[in-house]
């Protein structure tokens, strides 16, 4: 169906749902389609369908009337799960439904519910359970991931937005952060997340981490914070162990909102391309953000401000999960480029103290 045909059937829509996606960092870079969608419609019902662990980045989006969790079960257990979905979801009575992951499943849900117009990306094998189809070419994978998930506009009529993802925390989260960090905000504070969730092939190695942590705790008196998962805390603390007294773990310590509390009070973060990164970024915080598989264009951190440090080798971005030769991309990045960059950002940081 053409764009014009669906704009023409959508006037009345007054209940909407958004099929959220189900990582921490696309969660963040969906934000902007979804202020578009508001934009689009500002007095519709606003709901967002996501995996539980994530509702705690939905329930602070100011332009997000509802957000309903469902749990992410394999199987007969997961049909089991989006039969009894689908049962709340009829009784919202919703009009249309914009589905951001291109899975099987996530189409899959909102079929069943009921929804009479739903819009998503063909891949999967789903395109029967679509009534609106967005093709995606090869050069829309080539675009940054924000405006990725706003080409599903494009058959309400597109609408953009050119404010960068933000998350804006409640007194609550800050509070928090402030009580957790007592007695270390008298120097930088430097935040690092050595893991991936993805793969090891995003990964710059751990002894560098360490290694750049002691030269930035010795040279600036900065206080490092090590986030990641709680099953990536051994690797924290072996990180911990090289930088002395100035490394701190916080591995697995924290949930979503206290996780972006802590980086919103950090000078820098310095991280692989991950979650994180871009909870960072959407706080306000500067990310130096180290890639090698992946592709800094379409998943890079949003805002001014960020440093990307990337060698250009002929295999990269490969998107591999585990780097099936000597992970060049990763290895050729050395500690004192990005200490070099480290020191400038904090450089600035002073000066702009003065």
């Amino acid at each position: 169906m053409g764009g014009f045909l669906l704009v023409a059937r959508v006037e009345g829509v007054n209940r909407i749902l958004v099929r959220g996606v189900n990582w921490v960092g696309d969660t963040v870079l969906s934000y902007p389609a979804v202020e578009g969608i508001r934009n689009l419609f500002p007095k519709a019902h606003l709901a967002v369908l996501a995996p539980e662990f994530l509702v705690d980045l939905w329930r602070i989006v100011p332009y997000v009337d509802e957000t309903i969790p469902f749990s992410k079960g394999r199987g007969r257990v997961s049909l089991g799960q989006d039969l009894r979905l689908a049962m709340v979801l009829r009784k919202r009575r919703f009009d249309l439904s914009i589905i951001f992951p291109r899975s099987f499943r996530s189409a899959f849900q909102v079929y069943l519910a009921g929804i009479p117009v739903r819009i998503g990306f063909r891949d999967e094998g789903r395109s029967l359970l679509l009534t609106h189809r967005v093709s995606r070419r090869e050069d829309l994978l080539q675009i940054h991931r924000t405006r990725y998930y706003e080409k599903l506009l494009e058959p309400l009529g597109g609408c953009s937005t050119s404010r960068p993802p933000r998350i804006d925390l409640g007194e609550g989260e800050r509070v928090w952060a402030r009580e957790r960090l007592k007695g270390l905000t008298e120097g930088f504070l430097i935040g690092m997340n050595p893991g991936a969730t993805y793969g090891l092939a995003k990964c710059w190695p751990l002894e560098r981490f360490g290694e750049l942590g002691k030269r930035v705790a010795q040279r600036w008196g900065a206080k490092v914070l090590l986030f990641g998962k709680q099953e990536e805390r051994p690797m924290g603390e072996q990180i911990a162990e090289r930088m002395g007294p100035g490394g701190i773990n916080l591995m697995g310590e924290t949930s979503l909102l206290q996780l972006a509390a802590l980086l919103e009070r950090c000078h820098v973060l310095v991280t692989n391309d991950t979650g994180t990164m871009h909870v960072a970024a959407a706080v306000g915080t500067r990310v130096v953000a180290l890639f090698g598989s992946t592709n800094p264009k379409t998943t890079g951190p949003c805002g001014e401000g960020h440093t990307v440090v990337k060698r250009d080798v002929s295999c990269s971005p490969c998107l591999k999960r585990v780097c099936p030769t000597d992970h060049r991309c990763m290895n050729l990045i050395t500690v004192e480029e990005v200490e070099a960059v480290v020191d400038r950002m904090l450089k600035e940081v002073t000066q702009r103290s003065r």
